[in-house]
């Protein structure tokens, strides 16, 4: 499999975002906006970077989706995407409020809440930034490149079988 450095350097863009947005100041940023304001944060940055990135010529816009393997694709592309501007994550809880104790489970039922609740709970990193970078940067890098080699047709079942 060849990437691109059109994939490479959207991959490394989501990357990138995931590990600006999760640092501690912008968390703390957040933590003082209402929930109205913090909504209009997050659309704008929504907004922003669909639109840097489509002029970059990074998102894929404008194609028809043949088969299963492409949707599969696009969401693991808006997965990595999400997970790096969300704010529902376990990692927040603990650095505005110190732990994730008596926290409803569905506030960490995001693509980011999982991502840290896999690297924390489940693989056991506690090092809250080196799991806030394997979370966040890592992660969203490499499950975004699998995204895009699958919606630009680079991975397909018959590679496998």
């Amino acid at each position: 499999m060849e990437i691109t450095r059109r994939e490479l350097t959207l991959a490394l863009a989501i990357a990138a975002m995931g590990f600006i947005f999760s640092a501690r100041e912008w968390v703390f940023f957040l933590n003082t906006l209402t929930p109205f304001s913090g909504f209009l944060v997050y659309y704008a940055i929504l907004y922003v970077s669909l639109y840097i990135l489509g002029k970059m010529d990074l998102v894929v816009f404008g194609f028809k989706i043949d088969d299963p393997l492409e949707t599969l694709g696009l969401l693991l592309i808006g997965f990595a995407f999400f997970a790096t501007i969300n704010s529902q994550s376990g990692y927040i809880q603990i650095i505005t409020g110190g732990s994730v104790a008596n926290i409803s489970p569905i506030f960490l039922q995001s693509e980011d809440g999982v991502l840290w609740w896999l690297w924390y709970n489940v693989i056991g990193v506690t090092d809250l930034q080196l799991c806030r970078y394997l979370a966040f940067s890592v992660s969203t890098f490499v499950i975004a490149l699998l995204g895009l080699a699958l919606v630009s047709k680079k991975v397909s079942l018959n590679d496998s079988l």
